[in-house]
């Protein structure tokens, strides 16, 4: 189920609810649940934590449905490894619903802020954070999919995505879509997060388990939790703050660990 081999694991810290979704896997494996059906569950509940929010209302629930989406998705690709069937649509598709529904989170916080002051430059923020929590996000994804092909998992994803590929049952229109969903919106940060890498490593230095944990942090789950976290305390407005300082910073220097080490 797991994207990485056993002896390669490492402490993943934004992959905190894989544990609950091995168990939700093994209930689902013979059922006729799909990973897409699982895939649009968690989409589903995203868009329904950001009403919440939007709302200011059930702020807790609205939390634990970001947790949730968390659970779910981790569980629509280890549903897929656990029946050896991957799919191409599957994997653009997880990353464009992934996409709608921090777009959604953060217009929901944006508006009750702007309901609530009239201040309009709260949707500036909220664009701001989405931008710099997608990227930084990528940073995640760039280096995770790297130490994979590294040491030989999961490759449903990979880090060059110049082209859709596709098994023989995906159903090309839909990837061909998906795909150019995926470009739009993750390509350049792809190409980005490649070039920033060659100057951090140019000797293409192999990744090792402690540098992944340590860019773990960017990863979507984590970055779910922190709205959670917001949310729970009253606060939801204070996670897109976090998003373009703090975590801007985190990711600045993950690079420049992975210029100035020599063992990462």
């Amino acid at each position: 189920m797991d994207k990485v081999r056993a002896e390669h694991a490492f402490l993943d810290l934004s992959d905190y609810a894989r544990p609950a979704a091995r168990w939700l896997v093994r209930r689902l494996l013979p059922t006729r649940v799909t990973p897409i059906h699982v895939t649009l569950a968690f989409t589903g509940v995203g868009l329904a934590a950001a009403l919440l929010l939007a709302a200011h209302r059930w702020l807790l629930l609205a939390g634990g449905l970001l947790l949730l989406k968390s659970l779910l998705d981790a569980a629509d690709g280890a549903l897929a490894r656990a029946r050896q069937h991957p799919s191409r649509v599957g994997r653009f598709l997880d990353s464009v619903c992934d996409f709608g529904v921090m777009a959604a989170i953060f217009g929901g916080i944006a508006f009750r802020a702007w309901v609530e002051s009239g201040q309009a430059y709260h949707w500036g923020v909220a664009a701001a954070a989405l931008l710099c929590a997608t990227l930084q996000g990528s940073v995640y994804s760039y280096y995770y999919v790297r130490y994979r092909e590294e040491t030989g998992g999961d490759q449903t994803s990979r880090v060059d995505e110049s082209a859709p590929g596709g098994y023989a049952w995906d159903h090309p229109g839909l990837l061909r879509l998906l795909y150019a969903l995926y470009q739009l919106i993750y390509g350049w940060q792809d190409r980005l997060m490649a070039r920033l890498d060659r100057w951090a490593a140019p000797a293409g230095n192999r990744l090792t388990p402690p540098f992944l944990t340590f860019v773990s942090a960017l990863g979507l789950g984590a970055q779910l939790a922190v709205i959670a976290l917001s949310a729970a305390m009253g606060q939801p407005a204070w996670a897109p703050w976090l998003f373009v300082t703090l975590f801007n910073v985190y990711w600045l220097l993950v690079i420049a660990v992975r210029r100035l080490s020599r063992q990462y």
